[in-house]
């Protein structure tokens, strides 16, 4: 069975150090995105099965990067775990409402992220 395929979007060196070392020793493919203004395209192309998404980047947010995917046919099944060094409930439930399956506020715990994205990615299995 091949690798899920997870693309990480952030622009923190450290954080997606930490997340492709994780996520690759968990048996997943990891891609990183350090651009935000390239995940659009790269998500297109690669087809990823799960999105790991900062919410504030330069140019293009997480909140307009979820929108434009959960408003496009192509890409709106693909689930968004939202990571941020915000809180505040008016970011999680906006993000929520724009289409996220979860929210992890930094610094997380790694075995929690890793239970999210195992969840999310059955959750989209056992829809289609």
């Amino acid at each position: 069975m091949p690798k899920k395929r997870i693309l990480v979007v952030d622009d923190q060196d450290e954080i997606l150090s930490l997340l492709n070392d994780s996520l690759s020793n968990s048996g997943f493919e990891v891609v990183l995105c350090r651009e935000s203004k390239d995940a659009l395209h790269l998500i297109k192309s690669l087809k990823p099965d799960i999105i790991l998404l900062d919410l504030l980047m330069p140019e293009l947010g997480g909140f307009e990067i979820c929108e434009i995917l959960n408003n496009d046919p192509e890409t709106r099944g693909i689930p968004i775990i939202i990571i941020s060094g915000f809180g505040d409930l008016v970011d999680v439930k906006k993000a929520y409402n724009l289409g996220a399956v979860g929210y992890f506020v930094k610094p997380f715990a790694l075995s929690d992220l890793n239970k999210e994205i195992h969840k999310a990615i059955t959750n989209k299995e056992n829809s289609l």
